[in-house]
């Protein structure tokens, strides 16, 4: 086959998508009570990542700065609610050569917000009218490793980001 015609990877969707952490997910799924969910503009894809509903955008494509924002609501529960992780509505913020990811904390009508995790710097590239930033690597922030009951260390990998948001 000739590498040429091989078909382009598919778009990820519009919006956010991300995996969280496959080994942290897996363990969810493994409890007798555990349970994910996905509303509010968030959904799970087939390559179970939870993909957030484009929302608004101020990004700056020549500049490489701005906020990427959106909606959704993923709940991971076990341990007869003793383990509640929620990531509500994220944002991404880039400003020159770094990003943050943040979520909301459901107060403040969603201005109050929790840094979850550092994205490494990113260029999106153009693809079917949109731009699309793919395997973003992300590390957890302290608040993120609070987030998740001290299970990840600050600093320590997550699961990549796929951003596409309308061109």
């Amino acid at each position: 086959m000739n590498p040429a015609s091989a078909s382009p990877e598919p778009l990820p969707p519009l919006g956010l998508s991300w995996g969280i952490k496959r080994s942290f997910i897996d363990y969810i799924t493994s409890l007798p009570d555990g349970s994910v969910s996905a509303t509010g503009g968030a959904t799970v894809a087939a390559a179970s990542l939870f993909c957030f509903s484009p929302e608004s955008s101020d990004y700056d494509p020549a500049r490489g700065t701005g906020v990427l924002r959106f909606r959704g609501d993923v709940r991971l529960a076990g341990h007869h609610g003793m383990l509640l992780v929620r990531l509500l509505d994220p944002w991404i913020t880039f400003t020159s050569g770094s990003g943050v990811l943040s979520i909301s904390s459901g107060d403040g009508g969603g201005q109050d917000r929790t840094t979850v995790g550092f994205l490494s710097p990113s260029t999106p590239h153009e693809a079917g009218g949109s731009l699309v930033w793919e395997h973003v690597d992300v590390v957890i922030s302290p608040e993120g490793s609070e987030l998740f009951d001290g299970q990840y260390a600050a600093g320590q990998p997550m699961d990549p980001v796929f951003i596409r948001i309308a061109g």
